[in-house]
């Protein structure tokens, strides 16, 4: 075997044993986290809205946050930040558009208290 397949066999073998390693470690990971609810007021004030919306949104996309709920409270949005959130909430079944005074239902609703 000349040198340079050797090298390629032990490259391609540390690369398996990394991926193998990755695998298993993320799944037990994943077994002890905890899902998390992600909170935005939504302020009439806040220009940054949609930037905010489509970054929870990679997140909840990518898999690389255990976000299981988006609760979206309208503060004093205007027109156009809840319609911007209500397109949300259709695309992410996982968000929801409340009012202030719902906080404590939903609360409850996610971490399933009776």
């Amino acid at each position: 075997m000349e040198k340079a397949d050797i090298i390629a066999i032990v490259v391609v073998t540390v690369i398996a044993v990394a991926e193998l390693t990755c695998l298993f470690l993320c799944s037990k990971l994943k077994r002890k986290s905890y899902p998390l609810c992600a909170v935005l007021p939504i302020f009439a004030q806040d220009k940054e809205l949609p930037q905010r919306l489509e970054y929870i949104s990679s997140l909840m996309e990518d898999g690389s946050s255990f976000i299981e709920t988006v609760l979206l409270i309208d503060m004093d949005g205007s027109d156009e930040q809840i319609q911007l959130c209500r397109e949300f909430c259709s695309c992410y079944h996982a968000a929801e558009l409340i009012l202030p005074e719902d906080i404590k239902k939903s609360m409850k609703n996610y971490l399933h208290f009776h």
